[in-house]
């Protein structure tokens, strides 16, 4: 554990918020593991506790924060972990927790895209079981990669039209799954017991494609056919002939009705279907064109298009005169679709009935009195017309005008005498009522299908992704497409008010409605948020009026408050429809005045700066440049007073103020660039010596490096004041050469030291010899070189010592130096025991009192002279050159002395280094 640990104690206790989330998700400390659960539910910060849930990863800890934890960020966090995990779990041990967290989360979403995306197949029916919607299970059922839950969904599935909706599909993915729709498909027509239960079954599969031949089924037809038909085949093993009979009938008519394929929408793929006679590819193109023609919104493009599909549809049919009933019912299909496109062209344009249709509302002409019965005029002549123009007009699809002219042919004949009624023309007038009846049929069918088309359209419309301004845009596009269905199909003096089934158009107004409801909220707000932004724009328009009043208000404020009502003019989309015109007016007028008023401004300011450079001008006949440079100085302080003028305006006078100007700057640049190069010459030039001192400083030799040093230092001092970086580079190279000059005189005096000592020990050793009766020339006893030669001449102790080393080589006994060497114990004794007392060491008890004295005597000293504690260096130096001066001394005493002196010694030496 560090100190700073023992001390604050660990960090993911701290004070700080960001530390201890940083702690918390990092540490390695066994303590923090035991303290996670606590952390992540009593931590006072949101960060701290989502680092400990993060750390544990545990569900239930994510999921009691999602339940308890006051931070939203945290509960937020909770539920993405939990959402995370129950999706890639495999872990089935918990599945009721999760699906109770599910159900609580009240997020249907998130149930849905557990019940199809989640790893685990159990969680995913166990989410399933929860959910009852026909349309989603069904989804599920096609989607599901476990067979038996997908089975388990189909036989949940109580809506008929959704298994239809997915026969087709489950029929290409999986034949295990489309047999158990089937199943389920039968079991939902009869019931799965009872002893008619078979008979039932046939009877509402009859039913059913009867139903299907009449149109009255919804969805997709062929789709509804293929199901029908496997549902027979599994039943229809005892089924009597009539109900056979009855069956196949009916679905003949639907085969013959459906032998060409319709368009569908793009969800609903309509499955092949073998056994449809192949019909020709230009009369499937044809087909392709008409009822893309249909399905779209009218427009001069498709009136445009009308024509070239007639002739090319004519020439066709006019190429089959004998066409197979396949054939016959497309050609039927297509006049539909044509005559629907021409009812639509005609009702927009409103084209009255021709000029020469008889008008039923006048009275019929009645022959002359007294004309004879030759004289009368032809009772077909003016219905033949009539006749022929409705078959014509029949022909090109226009139903209305077709209605109009046979109602006007029809009201002719009542008109005569039954006697006296052309049986050809009332024949040819039922012909053409027939022929109308049918295409109003075909047109009627074919209607409703768009309609239903529409229908779906309006419920796919995406609430939650698409704009609401695009959801209502969309919506009113659709119910003009229903307008135009209903304008095509009533005819004139129709008493019909719809022409669409009430059930179809109740349907169609309630997923419109459905719709509307979910864009409704974004609307009210969008409401009231435009309402506060003509209430944020009224006050706008009152402030910038009182800028306006405000003589005493710049240039700078009345633009502000211009660019302001740009934008205003650009954002009028965010005021109420009703009062954009309004608004508009008032900004355009705001911004003539801010205009107006930032006008005399802009001639104010361009008025003075036209009079400073009149005055810059000047500047050229100025002899003294320098003063000249303060003047321009001081001109262009006043052009920035002056303010701003019209941008065009200003640009060419800031030109014309900066040409006299220029030059004084430009040669004033020159002169400044001159000195920053001879500044960077010089800048230079001290770096090259500085770094030739780095180099000196570095030699092995310093004594010889100090006076090439002082050379570079002269050097630098003649190039003038150095720049603050510079000194320091020097500086710094100037203390390493001073440091290593001192080392090198330590080693010196260390090695002058040493021989010294080696000196005084050849003395003590010769002394001691000669006083065991040995001569000089008997020890012959190592000598050291001479110190006076080697160290330089003048050094004290060494002239000492060779002059005893000397005496003792010249005398002949130990008698003759006894009485000379006599005190040099005591000398000894007296500098061993003042180094012990310098440097704090026991003095053996033999010397206490000696010691006591010798401390006396260094007080008196200090105290008599009144001067401070000598230096330590100064003392050790003197203590040695008595202590050399004290050899030789009796062998008995020097080997405890020198102990204690060499002890004394280091204790000295620490000293030193340490102070």
């Amino acid at each position: 554990m560090s100190l700073k640990t023992r001390l604050f104690g660990p960090e993911w206790r701290g004070r700080d918020a960001v530390q201890r989330a940083r702690a918390v998700a990092t540490a390695a400390d066994p303590e923090l593991f035991e303290a996670l659960p606590g952390i992540a539910t009593s931590d006072p910060q949101a960060e701290v506790r989502l680092a400990a849930l993060r750390r544990m990863n545990d569900e239930s800890a994510w999921r009691q924060a999602h339940r308890d934890d006051p931070a939203d960020s945290v509960r937020d966090a909770a539920r993405h972990a939990l959402l995370q995990r129950l999706l890639e779990t495999e872990d089935d041990t918990d599945n009721a927790a999760r699906v109770a967290w599910l159900i609580a989360l009240d997020d249907r979403e998130a149930l849905k895209r557990a019940a199809r995306k989640a790893r685990s197949s159990a969680l995913r029916g166990a989410v399933l079981e929860t959910l009852s919607a026909p349309g989603f299970l069904g989804d599920c059922a096609v989607t599901e990669a476990d067979d038996e839950l997908a089975e388990a969904l189909i036989r949940r599935i109580e809506q008929v039209s959704t298994l239809e909706r997915i026969a087709p599909e489950l029929k290409k993915r999986s034949k295990r799954r489309h047999q158990a729709l089937l199943k389920r498909l039968n079991t939902l027509a009869h019931g799965e017991s009872g002893p008619n239960a078979g008979h039932q079954a046939r009877l509402q599969l009859v039913a059913q494609a009867e139903r299907l031949a009449r149109g009255e089924l919804r969805g997709d037809r062929r789709t509804l056919a293929e199901t029908l038909h496997q549902q027979w085949q599994a039943l229809a093993s005892d089924a009597d002939a009539a109900l056979s009979t009855r069956f196949e009938g009916a679905m003949r008519i639907v085969e013959q009705a459906l032998a060409a394929p319709a368009e569908r929408p793009p969800t609903r793929p309509e499955p092949e279907r073998e056994s449809a006679p192949a019909l020709p590819a230009e009369l499937l193109e044809l087909a392709e064109r008409a009822t893309a023609l249909a399905t779209r919104a009218l427009d001069d493009e498709s009136a445009a298009a009308l024509n070239p599909l007639i002739s090319s549809f004519d020439r066709f049919r006019n190429q089959h005169p004998s066409p197979d009933p396949a054939m016959q019912a497309e050609f039927t299909r297509i006049q539909a679709l044509i005559g629907e496109l021409q009812a639509r062209i005609e009702a927009r344009r409103s084209v009255a009935p021709p000029a020469t249709a008889e008008s039923h509302d006048e009275p019929a002409t009645e022959p002359a009195a007294g004309a004879s019965q030759d004289a009368r005029p032809d009772p077909g002549a003016s219905i033949q017309p009539l006749l022929e123009q409705a078959g014509q007009t029949l022909d090109e699809g226009n139903l209305q005008q077709a209605w109009s002219l046979l109602g006007q042919a029809r009201r002719a004949i009542d008109k005569l005498d039954a006697k006296r009624r052309p049986h050809k023309l009332v024949a040819e007038l039922g012909r053409l009522n027939a022929r109308l009846r049918e295409m109003r049929d075909w047109l009627h069918w074919s209607n409703n299908e768009l309609r239903e088309r529409l229908i779906e359209r309006v419920g796919e419309i995406d609430v939650e992704q698409l704009h609401p301004d695009a959801v209502t845009a969309r919506l009113k596009e659709l119910r003009g497409r229903w307008s135009e269905l209903e304008t095509a199909e009533r005819m004139p003096g129709d008493k019909r008010r719809n022409a669409a089934p009430q059930g179809q158009w109740r349907r169609f107004q309630k997923a419109c409605q459905q719709a509307f409801d979910a864009a409704r909220p974004y609307l009210e707000q969008r409401s009231e948020a435009r309402e506060q932004s003509l209430t944020d724009l009224k006050q706008f328009i009152d402030q910038a009026r009182a800028v306006l009043a405000d003589e005493a208000r710049g240039p700078d404020d009345l633009l502000r408050y211009q660019r302001a009502a740009r934008e205003g003019i650009r954002n009028l989309d965010a005021v109420p429809p009703r009062k954009r015109g309004e608004m508009a007016t008032a900004l355009r007028k705001l911004m003539d005045k801010l205009s107006a008023r930032l006008d005399e401004h802009f001639r104010a300011a361009e008025d003075e700066k036209r009079r400073l450079i009149a005055e810059a001008r000047k500047l050229a006949h100025e002899s003294d440049r320098a003063r000249a440079i303060d003047q321009a100085k001081a001109l262009q302080a006043e052009w920035k007073k002056a303010g701003r003028g019209r941008r065009k305006v200003d640009d060419k006078l800031w030109r014309e103020f900066r040409e006299p100007i220029d030059p004084l700057f430009e040669d004033l640049k020159k002169e400044r660039d001159q000195r920053s190069a001879e500044q960077t010459a010089q800048r230079e030039a001290m770096n090259a010596l500085c770094e030739q001192a780095e180099a000196l400083a570095d030699a092995d030799d310093p004594v010889e490096a100090g006076g090439r040093l002082a050379g570079v230092r002269d050097e630098l001092s003649a190039l003038g004041r150095l720049p603050p970086a510079i000194q320091k580079r020097f500086d710094q190279a100037l203390a390493q050469h001073r440091d290593k000059l001192s080392e090198a005189r330590q080693a010196d005096t260390r090695q002058r030291q040493s021989r010294l000592a080696e000196l005084a020990e050849t003395v003590q050793a010769a002394w001691a010899a000669m006083l065991d009766g040995h001569t000089l020339a008997e020890a012959s006893p190592e000598t050291p070189t001479d110190e006076t030669g080697a160290d330089g001449a003048g050094d004290e102790s060494a002239r000492l010592l060779h002059e005893r080393l000397a005496a003792l080589r010249a005398a002949a006994s130990s008698e003759a130096l006894a009485q000379r060497f006599a005190k040099h114990a005591e000398a000894a004794r007296e500098v061993v025991i003042e180094m012990e007392c310098i440097s704090g060491l026991e003095t053996p008890a033999v010397d206490k009192d000696q010691r006591m004295a010798v401390q006396v005597r260094r007080l008196s000293e200090r105290l008599g002279h009144g001067s401070a504690r000598p230096d330590l260096g100064a003392e050790r130096e003197q203590l040695r050159r008595r202590w050399l001066a004290s050899f030789p001394r009796d062998p008995d005493v020097h080997k405890e002395l020198d102990r204690r002196y060499r002890e004394a010694e280091r204790i000295l030496d620490q000293m030193s280094r340490g102070g």
